[in-house]
């Protein structure tokens, strides 16, 4: 690509897992002009510091923008694992601010991950005013509420800035959030589903392969995808898997590749790219239910497989009693 802004949104916890996904941005992303937008938390000078430094180090033109400044709270949304920075991206226009005046397209990043592939694609994506990837597991979870056609992951987001202030994108957001009935289970990624309604357009599942997409091997993948309440198919995801271009390191259970574990299949990637930002990165110690299944694979995923064919309500019970758990 010639040109790319990328916008991440962290606190201070993650601050090595962020320089990690900005150095595979650096080594494989191929984009000749680069910027980075980082939205900040509970940062110290020294984080200030580590971050300016590697940029500096690349002679990387960036930005930060403190959270603390742009009052999301008065929007009353529910946290995310007690922060309001996953909340930040919806308001990207209002944060960013006259920033946007240079700026065509933007990609949005979660930290945890990590880019594996050139971005040139993303060029055919770019008068869409908002593209992201389907979430392939959770179709039954919007489908109760018969409002949505596909429910998109909101951890990469690929967004034309003009088309987005044009059509009042922040507004139809902050509507949705004042008029909402609807209980916010994942909070950020439900307001941009519910409140940009079916105004999204599709990623290829490639450009955002979380975790449990990459954790089957083939008759897993039968198994698994072959389920009718899934909105993937094998085929989709076999194709994805061959060709990675942006990887998350979502948390299956809470069990990330920052936490000790044999389960996550990005373990031994995020491990080369943390290594190399932090020699010394302190990984997570699970506890529990988590510790036991994070070194049981063939067992997790045989209990996984096998509850994505329970009833929906039931799914809906392991859900929250996850999303609990994660939240400790």
């Amino acid at each position: 690509m010639e040109r790319l802004d990328v916008l991440y949104a962290i606190n201070n916890k993650y601050v090595d897992i962020l320089l990690a996904s900005i150095l595979s941005l650096l080594e494989n992303g191929n984009v000749n002009n680069l910027r980075i937008h980082i939205i900040t938390s509970d940062f110290t000078k020294d984080d200030y510091h580590k971050i300016s430094s590697f940029l500096e180090s690349f002679n990387i033109e960036f930005y930060f923008y403190d959270i603390k400044k742009f009052a999301i709270e008065k929007y009353h949304i529910p946290s995310w694992k007690d922060s309001q920075v996953p909340n930040a991206r919806l308001f990207f226009q209002s944060i960013l601010n006259s920033k946007l005046t240079n700026i065509t397209n933007l990609l949005y990043l979660d930290a945890d991950t990590l880019i594996v592939n050139s971005l040139d694609g993303l060029n055919n994506y770019s008068s869409n005013t908002i593209n992201a990837v389907r979430e392939l597991e959770i179709n039954k979870y919007c489908e109760r509420l018969k409002v949505l056609n596909n429910y998109y992951n909101s951890g990469v987001l690929y967004i034309n800035t003009t088309n987005w202030c044009n059509y009042g994108y922040e507004e139809k957001l902050i509507k949705f959030i004042q008029e909402n009935k609807i209980p916010l289970i994942f909070p950020d990624q439900d307001i941009l589903n519910f409140g940009l309604k079916n105004n999204i357009s599709s990623l290829p599942n490639n450009y955002n392969l979380v975790a449990i997409n990459n954790m089957f091997k083939s008759l897993g993948d039968y198994l698994y995808y072959g389920n009718p309440m899934i909105v993937g198919s094998t085929k989709e995801i076999k194709n994805a898997k061959k060709n990675p271009i942006i990887i998350h390191g979502t948390g299956i259970f809470d069990i990330n590749p920052f936490s000790y574990n044999t389960l996550n299949p990005y373990n031994d990637i995020f491990k080369i790219y943390l290594n190399r930002i932090h020699s010394n990165f302190s990984y997570k110690e699970l506890e529990g239910i988590q510790k036991f299944l994070a070194t049981k694979p063939h067992l997790f995923k045989m209990l996984y497989i096998m509850q994505s064919y329970l009833p929906y309500w039931i799914q809906e019970k392991v859900r929250k009693l996850s999303v609990k758990v994660t939240k400790r």
